[in-house]
Parts: structure tokens; C-alpha cells; sequence
């Protein structure tokens, strides 16, 4: 997946960043007279702080040390049930063809892919990619154009038995081809594909070439030797929760600056004691208590800026009680979204118009507030809803139908103050319309179980983009077979029109289809946008190539892993 990656924390953490200039210290305090920060709603008021250093500003050597909160089962990042921490591992060890600026324009990464051509032929895209001839896999394996078809492959949806989380962009595919040679790949696609760009960004390594392998493979094994890029694993420590990367020995490219990366993984609350403390190099802000406890460290400075995540509440729709698309647009008109951004802000000086869209951002062009002409906050007209589908309020306040409570479970994922004060506001929701809401509190290392066995009735989770060109994902988010469609509330008789976007021709044909689709969907009311947020990271100064960006931003980086290092003094 390039563009939708699950966030364990997005409902929890990144939920609750902060938004504001690039600053640090005291600076950062509402007190000061700091102004007001919205969020960006056109693309000039997008606001980035990574401190861009080319490579010869950097000193060479030194370490870095960053939290997180699990290491997932699954380290395929291809593979349906990978989480973004899945990708943050992948990072640094697997090939990255291609990168995102800030604003989202994509550039091709020269260490693999020496030239890129796209030209039309009989009216069908086509993309000629010339590989580096050096590159090469950890093991020795040619790096060529059969990786292309191997991606292709496992990811276009005609072989069921490949465990993907979306097969946008590669369905579209008609054939990957040998070039003049083996390091040439020719790609037609059926038609005329507008976000070329966007494919391909990683690709799948020769022994996951096969379903079996593909699904099973990567379950709880790194594989280093199957990586190629500039750093390579030297430990992986699931039970010690520590992920240390070296400089890649066979690695073709320029030289990574770092000699150690290090993932150690801890709690949100741990990893700011940790960052107090000068054992880790960089933690998100997630929240105005975390934000109070970091802005002062000495030698930090905190980096803000834009986010592009969607953090959202999940209703599932196989429960029992929650199989009625009526019941569930009553619990979504009885939640007060702005109580809850109220809640998720407080202290941070940052406001946002309540979302609308989870395939555009507000300062996207195209973007409309689909979920806003579907569903408004009026506890009043929740109640006689669920008058009006059977649910009738018992003498305990609680309503029941059948002799069955309208009793739901939400758990909650991690130890943040705002994850608990935001499940207790909805649970109170719930309560003043008949709703017995009952809260489950679980360790953040529980988010794939949790997600992966749809434990719940109403969940709260995010996805991370990645790429600025959300249209060509909207069949991760609605369509029926998508590991990403949680809710199953969309139909199978829908995708034929959501796939249908990406294969328009034109950027404002599919915008205008999209936006169609996208209502078409919500009005199955299985999904509910709560907030996109900012990012805020507070980090060692000195630390460059790191922080705030947009399109990436959540990970912390950006461009190509061997530029994240120290700046020289």
C-alpha cells in the first residue's frame, strides 16, 4: 500500500498534535502571544519543519534512537493486515523507488531507477523504467524488471490468495514486460491512468514472489538479507522490542550518514519520560500535557506541521446491533464531533473545520464535506431514530429490542489522557440516547489484534496518507474486499462505481466521480471522520532531515534514509 497506512495511535496519538510554525522551548506557549494555528485549507497555508540539510552539511557517523509502539506480526508492508509501523521498519531496509516532496510531488530515486519515461500508445498509458544496474538484493539476487511483474502480480487482485490491502492502480495494469533488456521494464496499463507516479514506489522481493510466501514469510521475520537500500537490520528483538539498523555493507548509493538507527519499543508516555530523559532522539507530541512536558527540554526544539491523516470511528456493521444502517446513522447524529475536537485540541492552540472527506484534504483541490451533508449533531433527532427502528429505552435508560440491549463495546488503544477523556465523552454520548457504551482499554501493541479480529462495535483508528493523489486509493477505503473497509458497510454492488474512478482520464473527471462515490458510501454510514489534526514532533536539535512533513510526515522523514543524520556544528 502506498497512500493508506493504519496508524495503532492514530486514534490515540497522532490524534492530538499540534500545529504551528517550526519552534521550540517556551516558545510554543499559548502564553506567549502565540497566534492562533488552523488547519491548512489551500495548499499555500501547508506548513512543514524537517530542517532540509543537503548531505554536505552532515556529519558523518553518530547515532539515533526513536520510539515505537509496535512491531507487528506482519513486516510484509505489501500484505493487508501491515500497520504503519510495518512501513516505519520497512523504511530503512527495503528499496524506496521513488519519494514525496512536502507538497506531494514525486521524484524518482536514481540509486534504482536510473530513468523514467511515460508516453501513450494507442490511446493506453505507458511507462518505461530503466534500472540502476547496480542495484542488487542483500542475498545476491538481480535487482530487474521480473520485480515489477512480481509486484504487479501479487497486487493487481486476479490471485485472490496474495493477503493485499488494495489493489488500486495495479488492477488498472494490463501487462509488465521485459524491456531491451533485464533491467528495463515496460508497463502498459488498459487505458489512459493518471497517477502513474504513484505506483510501484516499492516492490516485492523475489521469494515473496508467491502467495504462500507473500502471506506467510514476513510473519514475525525481518529477512535483512531480502532488503537493499542503505541500511541493513543488525538486530531484530521482538520480545526485546529493539529494531537496530547498520549501514548496508553491498549498498550501491551514497554512503548512509548514521553508523546506528535504533526502533525501541515503548508506550506513548514512556517514550516522552525517554525523550526527557536523553535516551531517544525524537518523540511525537500527542497531546497539550505531552507537548508541556517536552517544549522545554534542553537542547530540543519542537517541528510542527500539517498533517495528512484521517482519524476516524469505525461502526461495525456485522454486529448484531449495529447491522441496521438506520441504528447507525442514529449513533453518529448523537456523537457531537466538535465536543470531541474540543477535547482532542485542548491546549494546543490549533482549531480545524470538522472533516468531511477521507480520500482529500481540505487544502486539496477537489475536496468536498461529503460526511457534513450526510450527518449533523442532534442528540434530539438520534433519539427518535431509534424510536423509529424498535430500539425502545428500558427503565434502566438503556434501549433494547428483541429482549437485546443496544450494549456496544469501543476499546481503546494505548495510555493517553486524551484517548481516555475522548472515550468517556462518547460514552456519555451514547448514554443521553439509550446507548450502554462499555469501554475496553488495551496496551497499543494490541491494535492489529484488535483490528485484525474486529473485536469491537465501534473502534477508533486513522489512516496515514502517503501520496497526495487520494482518488487513486478511494477503493481502499470503500470497497467491500479492502482490508482497510473495517465497517463492511459498503456492498459489493458499489465497486464496480468506486473502481470506476481511478480509470477516468482526466484529474477533474475523477474528482468529480469520486466525490459521488465517496457520498454514495458514507450514506452506508459505517465510517465517521472525526479530525485530520496536526503533527507536531519535538526532536535533538542538530537533527536533520527529520520532523513535520506532509505525505510522510507521521513517519518522520521524507527522502532517501541515508540524509536523516546530524548537522555539522
Amino acid at each position: 500500500m502506498r497512500k493508506l497506512v493504519l496508524s495503532a495511535v492514530a486514534f490515540a496519538a497522532t490524534a492530538s498534535l499540534v500545529l504551528s510554525g517550526c519552534g521550540g522551548g517556551g516558545d510554543s506557549d499559548s502564553k506567549s502571544g502565540e497566534k492562533q494555528q488552523k488547519n491548512a485549507t489551500t495548499e499555500a497555508e501547508v506548513l512543514t519543519s524537517y530542517n532540509p540539510q543537503p548531505a554536505s552539511n552532515l556529519q558523518q557517523g553518530g547515532k539515533m534512537t526513536l520510539p515505537i509502539v509496535e512491531i507487528p506480526d506482519q513486516l510484509n508492508s505489501f500484505h493487508g493486515n501491515a500497520s504503519l509501523y510495518t512501513s516505519k521498519i520497512a523504511w530503512f531496509y527495503q528499496p524506496q523507488l521513488s519519494f514525496n516532496d512536502p507538497k506531494g510531488n514525486i521524484t524518482f530515486n536514481k540509486d534504482y531507477l536510473t530513468d523514467v519515461k511515460q508516453t501513450t500508445v494507442d490511446g493506453k498509458t505507458q511507462v518505461t523504467y530503466d534500472i540502476n544496474p547496480k542495484a542488487k538484493w542483500n542475498d545476491g539476487q538481480d535487482f530487474d524488471w521480473t520485480v515489477f511483474r512480481d509486484t504487479w502480480n501479487a497486487l493487481n487482485g486476479k490471485d485472490k490468495k496474495y493477503v493485499v490491502g488494495s489493489t488500486d492502480g495495479y488492477s488498472s495494469i494490463a501487462s509488465v514486460k521485459k524491456g531491451k533488456d533485464a533491467d528495463e521494464a515496460v508497463v502498459t496499463f488498459s487505458g489512459e491512468f493518471v497517477y502513474w507516479k504513484s505506483l510501484f514506489y516499492q516492490v516485492v522481493n523475489p521469494h515473496i514472489a508467491k502467495a504462500d510466501d507473500f502471506n506467510k514469510a514476513y510473519v514475525n521475520k525481518a529477512h535483512p538479507e531480502w532488503g537493499a537500500g542503505p541500511y541493513t537490520i543488525a538486530k531484530f528483538d521482538t520480545k526485546g522490542g529493539v529494531v537496530t539498523y547498520k549501514p548496508n555493507p553491498k549498498w550501491w548509493g551514497a554512503k548512509p550518514h548514521l553508523d546506528e538507527f535504533t526502533f525501541v519499543q515503548m508506550e506513548e508516555s514512556a517514550s516522552i519520560n525517554a525523550f526527557k530523559n536523553g535516551q531517544i532522539d525524537a518523540v511525537d507530541a500527542g497531546n497539550a500535557e505531552q507537548l508541556n512536558q517536552v517544549k522545554s527540554v534542553k537542547g530540543s526544539e519542537l517541528r510542527r506541521g500539517t498533517t495528512t491523516s484521517n482519524n476516524l470511528l469505525i461502526f461495525n456493521s456485522t454486529s448484531p446491533q449495529l447491522k441496521d444502517a438506520a441504528v447507525r446513522k442514529a449513533l453518529m447524529d448523537g456523537i457531537d464531533r466538535a465536543q470531541l475536537a474540543k477535547i482532542t485540541f485542548q491546549g494546543l492552540g490549533y482549531t480545524e473545520p470538522l472533516p468531511g472527506s477521507l480520500t482529500l484534504f481540505p487544502f486539496q483541490k477537489g475536496y468536498q464535506d461529503s460526511f457534513g451533508q450526510l450527518v449533523k449533531f442532534d442528540a434530539d433527532k438520534a433519539k427518535k431514530e431509534l424510536d423509529a427502528a424498535g430500539w425502545k429505552v428500558g427503565s434502566d435508560g438503556v434501549r433494547a429490542k428483541g429482549g437485546k440491549k443496544l450494549d456496544l463495546t469501543f476499546p481503546t488503544i494505548g495510555d493517553s489522557s486524551t484517548v481516555k477523556a475522548r472515550a468517556t465523552a462518547i460514552a456519555q454520548m451514547m448514554k443521553n440516547i439509550g446507548v450502554h457504551l462499555e469501554i475496553k482499554a488495551h496496551p497499543s501493541a494490541d491494535f492489529n489484534k484488535v483490528f485484525s479480529e474486529r473485536a469491537f462495535d465501534i473502534f477508533g483508528m486513522g489512516f496515514i496518507s502517503s501520496d497526495p493523489n487520494g482518488m487513486l486509493y478511494i477503493c481502499q477505503v470503500y470497497c467491500s474486499d479492502s482490508q482497510l473497509n473495517v465497517s463492511r458497510s459498503v456492498p459489493k454492488s458499489m465497486d464496480k462505481e468506486v473502481k470506476a474512478v481511478t480509470d477516468l482520464p482526466t484529474l477533474d473527471k475523477q474528482l468529480k466521480a469520486g466525490a459521488a462515490a465517496e457520498k454514495k458510501a458514507m450514506e452506508t454510514y459505517g465510517v465517521m471522520p472525526l479530525h485530520n489534526g496536526p503533527t507536531i514532533w519535538a526532536v535533538k536539535k542538530g537533527l536533520a532531515n527529520f520532523g513535520s512533513a506532509q505525505f510522510y510526515g507521521n513517519y518522520g522523514s521524507l527522502g532517501p534514509p541515508e540524509l536523516i543524520g546530524w548537522q555539522k556544528k
